[in-house]
């Protein structure tokens, strides 16, 4: 180190007094750095090393210089090609940065970068920023940013970036102070910072940013070619220097929406109802809750669904959300009902939660979805059992529509009226629903098929009769094919499914569904295989 100086005071001595300047050689000064778990360069594991191509800068306290290394390792040598004063306080920085001012200690200035590049299990080495200081070439450094850590799901393979912001618009990145003493770094300059692919599906990455509190949360931007989703946290939380906070595999764009509040025990996610399906955007939840609120909300993009859900007393709940149309339904009690024929217990019966109710059995006590007995009675009038009509019929799949699941024994058979030569529509069949709350409020879902019949050639008429009488709803309940291709592109709801919402009982708590075969083509013909009333909260 000595010489160094001394043939750089010489070349200054000889470029004032001789005509011409006399060739002086520079010998490289050298520190060595020891670079230990909470300071910079690749992960290994849990180690923190240092690369062969890292460039640091060192402030002597009045000049600054650009330190390299072809070390690899946790202790490096970096030398300089020029002269740099030897002094007895040196602050360092990395990566290097020849703008940084480090005139103040405690704010020196340089940039943690707003844009930065992805790499596969690791950090971009531009934003992984480091200090250091001592009183001898001997410098440990210490990491000043924290980082969100997260891996690319498998067949996620159209990711261009990932980007990280505070709910209150804090700063992340951009340029930025460090505090020497303290180590501590705030960024003053973006209030987002983005890394940028290309991504590998399946691999871990981390995005820099500067350590703070986030009072109002953050929010993971992704940014795909097929769109743009959001990960949002609303909770306290905190990002400390040297650590990283792992979110895990990135959201893949799936709604996934949450049950919470005092009304249950613990945050609860909604299934998505997947299947034979006629809306693939429906999200269920049944089960316990207790005398308290609830609300469900989109556990990524933190929007509220619905708030303020009083929960009047601990039972059973059935909620329903269909995100595509918005419809958001809670049920106190669900009762299902499947008309079948006694002794065809080997297709048409259907186990629980369906109550079954055959030709012979005029009245019969249900229970609920959950086994509880309910106080509810089915009472049918007269009407024979009609049976599917064989074939492929008897090995089709089950159907959702929305939530409710409709087994394949549910659509096998049903109540049945048949004339051939009828003048005029059938008489009415009676389905009387009694135990009902007077004043309660229901949804009722009626499930009417006939398997191998042309679609218009049998017609059932359905009318709800409660505290008010509705106006009749009428379908052609065939399904003319005698396999089941075609099956999940079959619109059941707009076919098969006739919905009463909202139906009060009459005073005495009753409900009646008539039922009516239209006439059609010197046919009069009735079906109704089962259907489903639900008490809304």
């Amino acid at each position: 180190m000595k010489k160094m100086y001394f043939l750089a005071a010489l070349a200054v001595i000889a470029a004032g007094c001789a005509k011409e300047t006399p060739e002086v050689v520079i010998e490289p000064s050298s520190l060595v750095f020891t670079a230990g778990i909470d300071t910079k360069a690749h992960i290994e594991g849990t180690a923190v090393k240092w690369d062969a191509s890292d460039a640091i800068t060192i402030w002597n306290g009045t000049a600054a210089a650009k330190f390299t290394t072809t070390d690899s390792g946790a202790s490096a040598t970096f030398t300089t090609a020029g002269a740099f004063a030897e002094t007895g306080t040196y602050t360092a920085l990395y990566p290097h940065d020849e703008s940084a001012d480090f005139s103040d200690p405690a704010a020196v200035a340089t940039t943690l970068p707003a844009a930065q590049t992805a790499v596969a299990g690791n950090f971009d080495p531009a934003a992984n920023l480091a200090v250091a200081s001592s009183t001898t070439t001997s410098l440990t450094f210490f990491n000043l940013v924290s980082y969100l850590k997260f891996t690319v799901p498998a067949g996620m393979d159209d990711l261009t970036s990932v980007s990280f912001s505070g709910n209150d618009s804090e700063k992340v990145a951009g340029a930025a102070t460090v505090n020497v003493g303290t180590k501590a770094l705030t960024a003053t300059g973006s209030d987002i910072a983005t890394l940028s692919g290309p991504f590998t599906a399946g691999s871990t990455y981390y995005l820099a940013i500067a350590p703070q509190e986030f009072t109002s949360g953050y929010t993971v931007t992704i940014n795909r070619d097929g769109g743009t989703y959001t990960m949002v946290s609303g909770n306290d939380v905190t990002f400390s220097r040297a650590t990283a906070r792992n979110i895990g595999n990135l959201w893949d764009g799936e709604a996934v929406y949450v049950i919470e509040g005092t009304g249950i025990a613990a945050t609860t996610v909604m299934t998505h109802v997947t299947g034979t399906t006629q809306h693939n955007d429906v999200y269920s939840f049944r089960g316990a809750l207790k005398t308290g609120t609830v609300q469900v909300r989109s556990k990524y993009e933190n929007t509220v669904i619905r708030s303020g859900i009083t929960i009047p007393k601990d039972g059973n709940y059935h909620i329903m959300y269909n995100s595509s149309t918005g419809t958001f339904k809670v049920y106190s009690q669900d009762i299902l009902v499947d008309f079948v024929n006694g002794g065809d217990t080997g297709t048409g019966a259907s186990a629980a939660p369906w109550n079954m109710i055959t030709a012979g059995n005029s009245n019969h006590d249900v229970v609920d979805y959950f086994g509880d007995v309910t106080g509810v009675n089915i009472a049918v009038g007269a009407s024979s059992v009609h049976n599917g009509t064989g074939g492929d019929d008897k090995n089709g799949p089950s159907v959702f529509i929305d939530d409710d699941e409709f087994l394949r024994s549910v659509w096998y058979d049903s109540f049945e009226y048949d004339n051939g030569s009828a003048t005029a529509d059938s008489d009415p069949l009676s389905i009387t629903i009694s135990g009902l709350k007077a004043s309660g409020s229901y949804d009722i879902r009626i499930v009417s098929m006939r398997f191998n019949a042309t679609t218009s050639a049998r017609q059932t008429q359905y009318t709800v009769i409660g505290s008010t009488t509705s106006s009749p709803k009428t379908v052609n309940q065939g399904y003319a094919r005698g396999t089941w291709a075609g099956w999940a592109a079959y619109d059941f709801r707009t076919n098969n499914i006739t919905d009463f919402d909202a139906v009060t009982p009459d005073a005495e708590g009753k409900i009646v569904i008539q039922v009516v075969g239209k006439l059609v083509a010197s046919r009069a013909s009735y079906h109704v295989n089962g259907f489903r009333i639900s008490k809304l909260l």
